[in-house]
């Protein structure tokens, strides 16, 4: 992450390093934004949620991480390949990863695109 984050200019930080070590610590569980919040301010103990939500939105904005709201709270996804989110029955939040899958969802993106006229940014997909 920090590689794309220098292609866009954006400045390295140490709250910002943490934010992204957290996530990708935290990433395949799909955090939340508290997730990310409370792991961060175990090394940032002053950090304000502002600065966490700023962040993370900014990683949003530039396509290097998604988000999805779900559940009342926003989650953070880590893979930006085609997939499913399946979630379970303790709430956890986990990816399906299938190659028959992916190209469904790719045809799914290309007849949205052709028809449609729509260039998808993201698609996602939750089965619970």
């Amino acid at each position: 992450m920090k590689k794309e984050l220098r292609a866009h200019g954006v400045k390295i930080t140490p709250q910002r390093l943490e934010i992204i070590g957290k996530l990708e610590e935290l990433g395949s569980s799909h955090p939340s934004f508290n997730d990310v919040y409370k792991a961060v301010e175990d090394t940032y103990p002053s950090i304000s949620r502002s600065t966490v939500y700023e962040n993370l939105k900014l990683l949003v904005e530039l396509g290097i991480i998604s988000s999805f709201h779900y559940n009342g709270e926003i989650h953070y996804e880590m893979n930006l390949d085609p997939h499913v989110n399946m979630v379970r029955s303790d709430g956890a939040i986990k990816d399906i990863r299938n190659a028959e899958i992916k190209e469904h969802l790719k045809e799914i993106e290309r007849i949205i695109n052709k028809e449609k006229g729509i260039k998808i940014k993201n698609l996602l997909v939750i089965v619970e």
